[in-house]
């Protein structure tokens, strides 16, 4: 009966009585401190119903909707928070349960409610562009920074594209273009640290020599401190997008694009997905570059291919499934929110005619890591032109698992040895490295790869204990501490050279100050990893190049027992 006469005065009320009753409530959700959208919390965090976010479920959200719905208000920034009866659509219904919740009791909230959350209903259209970084896309870049000969995508002025939905991809670990701060080692926003990032330098105008102009140099005018403040507390804070929408690529001039589709990390839960791709190629191409970028919260991308079977376009795996490496080749992989990765000159990954992609991505959103907006990737995969009679060095890709880690309770320090030779694969030539990264979890204190003679093994091939020391600093090429965002050492053309005979040793270091036992597997956050992967040329020219040690349980993730 509340509904069908709430129903009626709606129907009944006029535009008059509508404009009268809103106000300024017609752009409330656009003005203010609250600008729409939450500058407290990231990514599409709301309150279903409080359709002006302002932060409470009021008469007013009705009225709101109802501006938007019938007199043509602009739109919100968080349709997510009109839908308050949650069926996926906005219709007078959402105000009247609103308003039902409110006057009647009736009509319960779905979550997020009462307080503000992401919403678990994943398959419906609305989304919710809330965040931070909307706020400093739409209100700072687009109304200062995409002028017609500055940031737009027709002006790239240094390289540089901040309209629409393509400027977090252009901000974020990206290398400057100014030649005085890249070689300083600026990155246009470099997560966690401000004075670090080239954007804040600009904008605040921290500017060493030959670093150019502050920004924005339209008309002179600078940002007001306040604008520079929040800038300054977005990076501070992680540089974290608002939405998966922010996760975009610009397509490659040469090559394809691979996306995988937003998906929900609820808290408390750790996701694993393997998603399959076709190449659309029809002949054989050779990739001389790797681009990929994904929200906060993931623990690796791992890029394979194979021809196993044939799986249908974006077809998934949800779950921890083993990738069986007799049937998939490791072509690529980080744990870095973005890869930028240029091959060595005259180096490729050569893909045969409709190659089966397999991309393994795995989001952690328990204690040790949060995933504030969920999982997505975008994928660019760059060809380049090549002579079929002599082609490209081939990449290779050699992956160690040392799955022989247990971790005691209230352990100080405990550290394994691992590692192999390239010619125990019988790859009897000299190669130079072109790429390394070391990957443990939130138990890992120390990462380290040295280069190794091969001279003491045993007799599965990996080193002798004391061979890791015996081989000293001075071999060293890879150190880390960073267990959440280890470094991804790229070389370009100038990669250590590893003699014929020769291979890599690592040694990972652990302290656990819990009661619990940690053993190998690929669960974050009851288990542990010591996974190195080092990528070099000439790679074999079997398996796509891909080696693996140890040979037994073919593939990533494997476990043993833990007693």
């Amino acid at each position: 009966m509340v509904q069908e006469l709430l129903k009626s005065s709606v129907v009944v009320l006029g535009c008059g009585v509508l404009h009268a009753l809103l106000g300024s409530r017609l752009t409330y959700a656009h003005q203010g401190n609250a600008f729409g959208f939450s500058t407290s919390g990231e990514g599409s965090f709301f309150i279903r119903g409080d359709s002006d976010q302002n932060g409470k479920l009021e008469i007013t959200d009705a009225i709101f909707t109802l501006g938007y719905l019938y007199l043509g208000s602009e739109a919100p920034y968080c349709l997510d928070a009109l839908d308050t009866d949650d069926d996926g659509k906005l219709n007078v219904t959402d105000a009247i349960s609103a308003l039902g919740y409110l006057f009647n009791g009736s009509n319960a909230i779905s979550m997020p409610f009462p307080e503000p959350g992401l919403d678990p209903t994943t398959t419906d259209p609305l989304n919710c562009d809330n965040g931070v970084f909307a706020h400093i896309r739409r209100e700072i870049f687009a109304t200062t920074c995409t002028t017609i000969s500055c940031h737009s995508r027709d002006a790239g002025k240094g390289g540089l594209v901040l309209e629409g939905m393509l400027a977090y991809s252009q901000l974020y670990q990206v290398k400057s273009s100014n030649s005085a701060a890249n070689a300083a080692g600026l990155l246009r926003v470099n997560p966690g640290k401000p004075e670090e990032s080239f954007l804040y330098r600009k904008v605040a105008n921290l500017l060493s020599e030959d670093e150019g102009n502050r920004m924005p140099d339209e008309l002179g005018v600078p940002l007001s401190q306040a604008k520079i403040d929040l800038i300054h507390h977005w990076i501070r804070d992680g540089a974290v997008p608002s939405t998966t929408d922010d996760i975009v690529l610009s397509k490659p001039f040469r090559g394809e694009q691979l996306s995988i589709p937003p998906f929900a990390v609820p808290p408390g839960k750790e996701i694993q997905r393997n998603y399959y791709f076709k190449l659309k190629n029809q002949e054989e191409i050779w990739i001389n570059r790797v681009e990929f970028l994904y929200p906060p919260g993931s623990h690796h991308l791992n890029l394979f291919t194979g021809a196993p079977k044939p799986y249908e376009d974006g077809y998934f795996e949800d779950d921890f499934k083993v990738v069986p490496f007799g049937s998939w080749s490791l072509r690529a992989s980080s744990q870095l929110g973005r890869l930028q990765w240029r091959l060595p000159s005259g180096v490729g990954m050569r893909m045969e005619p409709n190659q089966q992609i397999l991309a393994q991505i795995h989001f952690v959103n328990i204690g040790s890591q949060v995933s504030p907006v969920g999982g997505c990737a975008a994928i660019n995969l760059h060809t380049m032109e090549f002579n079929p009679q002599s082609p490209p060095m081939t990449l290779g890709s050699l992956f160690l698992q040392n799955k022989n880690i247990r971790i005691p309770p209230q352990t100080e320090e405990v550290s394994f040895d691992y590692g192999i030779t390239f010619d125990h694969y019988n790859h009897n030539v000299p190669v130079k490295l072109a790429a390394v990264t070391g990957h443990f979890h939130w138990r890992g204190k120390k990462f380290e790869i040295r280069l190794w003679d091969g001279l003491n093994r045993k007799a599965d091939g990996s080193p002798q204990p004391g061979e890791f020391d015996r081989m000293g600093g001075d071999n060293t090429i890879y150190l880390s501490d960073n267990w959440d965002e280890p470094p991804f050492i790229l070389y370009g053309d100038d990669g250590p050279a590893v003699p014929q005979g020769w291979g890599v040793i690592y040694r990972t270091t652990y302290a656990n100050a819990t009661n619990r036992l940690f053993c190998f597997g690929p669960h974050v956050e009851s288990q542990e990893h010591a996974n190195a992967f080092i990528y070099f040329y000439p790679g074999p020219a079997e398996n796509q190049g891909f080696l693996w040690f140890p040979p037994d349980c073919l593939g990533q993730g494997c476990t043993v027992p833990c007693f």
